[in-house]
This record gives structure tokens, C-alpha cells and sequence, in this order.
């Protein structure tokens, strides 16, 4: 069980004792208890889908813009040989005749770094052969900041937002993603819907049309082979 999930469900129990078992059995709390804490669970579960079509929208959208500004399908290679020689990656100016900014450049190798790790200069940056196998290694984080620092070529997408205005609703997401991912209580969901929605819709996609078609779908049933035994695993009927 995730303890943070735990301790938001006896919070609500407490407090506003919302699993509506109690009024009937007062004092048995475990099944009150688990079943705010599974509502939890469904309600992460109901998030998978505006997390997943955020991500892969900003990652698709990132990786196609910045190949066709730089006129180049592995525009971050001269940023990337400029590390390697040990030089300063603001000192790359240009990318195919393309101006890159002193501010782009340093970021741009901030991210490689980052995407490397320890296995700098022999990680996996130096086979990647287009921008969405480098968006795939991006985390969110990376992808905001590539954002912020080509505001002049993304503003348009998302007028008339300031960036101050889309980073603060793309955190938003990136955050309750996170915190969804590690199994730690959200607050704010609808607030968070909203922020994917109004971004999502910037790029022409209907978060809701998306999310509707997906909860449709019939799932390939989950089987499992081992039956639920009341004193081994502590189960419960609710009466």
C-alpha cells in the first residue's frame, strides 16, 4: 500500500467520514478506510490517459517544431560534439545556418548531460537519429525547458498565453503526474484536467473527445489464477 494514499484516505474518513458504510457500522473502519483508499486508486487510473496524451502531444509536438526550425532532424548533434570536445556549448551559435541563442545552446546541453548521466560521452544521445527519439529520453521537466528557451517559435501555438502562463499550467500537470507515479495523494484534480485541457486544445486536440473514446474501449480482462483467502490475505466483505 502507498502510505501517503493511506494517510489521505483516514484523513477523509476522519473528517468527513464520506464512505457511507459508517453510518450503519460505526466501528468497523477497515472496509471504510479501503474503500475511499480504492477510490483513490480508480481516480489515478482515470488519470492515465490525459497524463499519456499529454505527454506524447508535447513530445510529438516538440520534437517535430524543432526539426523544422533547425532544418535538421538531429539539430542538438553540434551542442552535443561541442561537450564532447570538452568546449562550451553557448559557443555553438548556429545550427545549419539556423541562429541558436547563447540561452538555447546552454540548455540544450544541460539536457544531454542530464539524459547521460555518467555515461557521458557514451551514452545513448550519440545514436539518436531524430528529434522523437530525443524527446523519448527527455523527461517533462526537459521538455518545458526546450519550450522556454524557443518561446519565440512556440508562442503562436499557444497564444495568447505568456510563457510565464504556460510553464505554470504545464507544471501543473507535470507535478500531479508525478505525484499520481508515485502513488501520493492529488488534490486539485479538476484543476489539473483543466490545465491539460487548455494546453492540449492549444495544439488542436480534444482532451475530451480523447479521453472519451478511450473509456469505451473494452479492456482484455485481467484473469488471476490465485483465490482470495479471507485469513491469509485480510480480506473483507462489506454487508
Amino acid at each position: 500500500m502507498s502510505p501517503y494514499l493511506l494517510e489521505a484516505s483516514l484523513i477523509e474518513v476522519r473528517e468527513g467520514t464520506k464512505a457511507a458504510i459508517l453510518k450503519y457500522r460505526p466501528n468497523d473502519w477497515r472496509p471504510a478506510i479501503f474503500s475511499v483508499y480504492n477510490r483513490k486508486v480508480a481516480e489515478h487510473a482515470q488519470l492515465f490517459p490525459v497524463f499519456h496524451s499529454f505527454e506524447n502531444a508535447l513530445r510529438s509536438t516538440v520534437a517535430v517544431t524543432l526539426e523544422q526550425h533547425y532544418k535538421h532532424a538531429r539539430w542538438w548533434r553540434a551542442v552535443y560534439e561541442e561537450l564532447k570536445r570538452g568546449g562550451n556549448p553557448k559557443d555553438i551559435s548556429q545550427i545549419g545556418g539556423v541562429p541558436l541563442t547563447r540561452h538555447a545552446a546552454y540548455r540544450i546541453g544541460k539536457i544531454i548531460q542530464e539524459m547521460e548521466g555518467k555515461q557521458f560521452p557514451n551514452g545513448p544521445v550519440a545514436a539518436m537519429a531524430n528529434g522523437y527519439e530525443f524527446m523519448h529520453d527527455c523527461n517533462l521537466g526537459h521538455i518545458r525547458q526546450l519550450i522556454e528557451e524557443h518561446w519565440t517559435i512556440f508562442s503562436p501555438r499557444f497564444n495568447p498565453l505568456s510563457v510565464a502562463d504556460f510553464s505554470a499550467k504545464f507544471e501543473k500537470v507535470r507535478e500531479a503526474r508525478n505525484a499520481v507515479y508515485h502513488h501520493r495523494s492529488l488534490s486539485g484534480m479538476s484543476d489539473v484536467v483543466a490545465a491539460a485541457e487548455e494546453l492540449l486544445d492549444k495544439l488542436n486536440f480534444s482532451l475530451k473527445f480523447v479521453h472519451g473514446k478511450v473509456a469505451e474501449c473494452e479492456p482484455t480482462k485481467l484473469s488471476f489464477l490465485i483465490e482470495a483467502d479471507a485469513v491469509r490475505h485480510r480480506t473483507w466483505v462489506i454487508t
